[in-house]
């Protein structure tokens, strides 16, 4: 019984390593799917046509666990299925197609080898304010890297479909931030 026990505080402390500890609140459910960018393809129409390797995102953020991130208040916590990082590469990835770029996803997709790579880290994910950082290695030339930062004022809403929404809203904020970017531009769009 004693090693049962100890093989269960092993196992418990394991997961919350791994997983991280959502604090309690209620769960508002993101999901890839239902995301659909709100993004004016025609104020990005210089993208159009371009291509991009993109391979995925990284979770970096303490603030998070593997699938959620938290309210400020830690009333709510957004759960995406099957990981929070995979919900932010395949929501980038549908807001580039949006704007008429090609995303390759694997190294052995033709056309890896000249298309840019970009690589996004996330480092603190909240409902008001998301915080990552870019990497552009263009082919032979040296990398771009910049950290974005975007915020949303607070909400007092308790619909949780209207959250779902809100933090569809802050994936665009953060898409658009980092399109929109002057210098982000002038290395993606350099022939």
């Amino acid at each position: 019984m004693k090693r049962f026990m100890g093989l269960a505080a092993l196992l418990t402390v394991f997961s919350l390593a791994v997983g991280g500890c959502v604090a309690g609140g209620t769960k508002v459910v993101i999901l890839q799917d239902m995301y659909n960018p709100a993004v004016d393809a025609s104020n990005l129409a210089a993208y159009k046509g371009r291509t991009v390797y993109f391979p995925g995102v990284t979770n970096q953020a303490n603030d998070t666990t593997i699938w959620s991130y938290s309210s400020v208040d830690k009333k709510y916590y957004y759960e995406a299925t099957p990981s929070l990082q995979t919900y932010f590469w395949d929501c980038f990835h549908k807001a580039f197609t949006r704007i008429g770029v090609r995303v390759l996803a694997t190294p052995w997709t033709p056309g890896t080898e000249a298309a840019k790579e970009l690589n996004v880290i996330l480092n603190s994910v909240t409902d008001q304010k998301l915080v990552f950082n870019v990497t552009l290695v263009v082919p032979g030339e040296q990398s771009f890297q910049k950290q974005y930062t975007v915020e949303a004022p607070p909400t007092d809403t308790a619909d949780l479909k209207e959250l779902e929404k809100r933090s569809y809203k802050l994936v665009d904020s953060a898409f658009l931030a980092m399109v929109n970017d002057a210098d982000f531009r002038k290395v993606f769009l350099k022939k």
